[in-house]
């Protein structure tokens, strides 16, 4: 089967799309003092309401994305998604003076980013070939982080220019407007290669049945629960943590707290790439003992948080940079499996349920480093909280296996 080379220009695509929808996802994390005291608010409060409530929205609509993707396309969930991100960014400027208007606005974000990560085991197997598949899931990893790396700068730098957060988180309306620029290229340009004989409803039915009769689906949807929740609850609490004052934070101001969490957002870059390939290539595709070795450290890394001050140094940097690092190994790995053993009429909707598990672990992380901070008004026990997870995520990796033959239907696909 011949794959054109069409397919890296919508690989690229997807790092932009995806990055602009990390970038709006993340946007309120680095503000969460400013806008905390200009609502009136504690600082867990607002946690819960700018990132939570978008967590929420972002679970239900990637799950529901699924079975879109599998009718209309990947293409047509882009433009849709980007669209509403849009409308959200202009409306951020007039309605989130009020915590209902903000909750609203959040809301909007949060259905539009679901979908954009939904897509990507559909993208997968229609656009790129079997033994590419883990690699592209990566790159879509990596796109998350680069959009959560630019958006903890763009933010701060959209608050020093205009003086209000108001007006600085409006500004999340920029980013999609270039992304779906290259969508609409992509809707008007050549089709993906036929892989699959076109079957029947009932036939399609019944193979994501079957995907549902291992274990494997359930134990990778639990891995992505655990990985997010570790993954996105640290990177919403760590800004608050190194931006806010002494004792509860380190004091480094929002921009201060950008400006060395950036560095963390390339090392989960890197972490996103470098994991599936070296399971890729030493450990030729069995995920079970390099993820379990990869979470065992991040619980580990975690831990040493609550030794960090102002005074730290270089340090500030690296513990973050080495907690990303390893802990991003997952979830590409998670998306790429899906790709690569299940049946092309159904990843779309079995990546949107991953991606929907995903965001609720995300949710999940958020209500428990949230009502932590609240009660006991500092982070640490939300970050002995994120150990336990992340060390689950890796004890879970152990128990994954290939789908076999299962009721006669084949899972495993034979690489072209």
């Amino acid at each position: 089967m011949e794959y054109s080379r069409y397919r890296w220009f919508i690989a690229f695509s997807m790092i932009i799309i995806t990055a602009a929808g990390a970038m709006t996802m993340i946007g309120p994390a680095p503000l969460v003092g400013e806008i905390s005291k200009s609502l009136g608010l504690s600082l867990g409060e607002t946690t819960a309401m700018t990132m939570m409530i978008v967590m929420i929205m972002s679970f239900i609509s990637s799950v529901l994305s699924g079975f879109v993707v599998d009718r209309i396309g990947f293409v047509l969930t882009w433009i849709i998604s980007l669209s509403i991100l849009i409308v959200a960014g202009i409306l951020m400027k007039y309605l989130s003076f009020t915590i209902g208007g903000l909750i609203l606005v959040r809301i909007l974000q949060g259905m539009g980013m679901g979908p954009i990560n939904a897509v990507i085991s559909s993208v997968c197997a229609k656009w790129f070939k079997y033994n590419e598949r883990t690699y592209i899931a990566a790159i879509q990893g990596f796109s998350v982080w680069l959009g959560i790396a630019l958006g903890l700068v763009y933010t701060p730098t959209m608050f020093k220019i205009f003086g209000d957060w108001h007006t600085a988180l409006s500004m999340s309306a920029a980013p999609p407007v270039i992304a779906i620029i290259f969508a609409v290229i992509i809707l008007l340009g050549p089709k993906p290669p036929v892989q699959t004989v076109t079957i029947s409803i009932e036939e399609n039915q019944k193979d994501f049945k079957f995907a549902w009769a291992t274990s494997a689906m359930y134990i990778l949807c639990l891995m992505a629960v655990l990985d997010t929740w570790y993954q996105q609850a640290f990177n919403d609490m760590a800004p608050g943590f190194y931006s806010v004052a002494a004792p509860v934070g380190l004091g480094l101001g929002p921009l201060g707290a950008g400006i060395k969490l950036t560095w963390a957002g390339y090392a989960s870059m890197a972490g996103g790439l470098v994991g599936p390939f070296l399971i890729e290539r030493y450990f030729k595709g069995e995920p079970r003992v390099p993820l379990f070795i990869a979470c065992m450290l991040s619980a580990m890394l975690v831990l040493c948080i609550r030794f960090l001050s102002a005074d730290s140094g270089m340090i500030l940097v690296l513990l973050p940079c080495c907690i990303l690092f390893f802990s991003s190994w997952v979830n590409p790995t998670i998306f790429g499996y899906i790709a690569k053993h299940y049946p092309d009429g159904i990843v779309g909707r079995l990546g949107g349920t991953a991606t929907g598990m995903a965001s609720l672990g995300a949710v999940l992380g958020l209500a428990a480093g949230s009502t932590a901070l609240h009660l006991t008004g500092f982070y640490n026990v939300s970050m002995a909280i994120l150990a336990v997870v992340i060390l689950t995520a890796g004890i879970s990796a152990g128990f994954l296996k290939r789908p076999g033959i299962k009721a006669g239907a084949e899972y495993v696909i034979k690489p072209e």
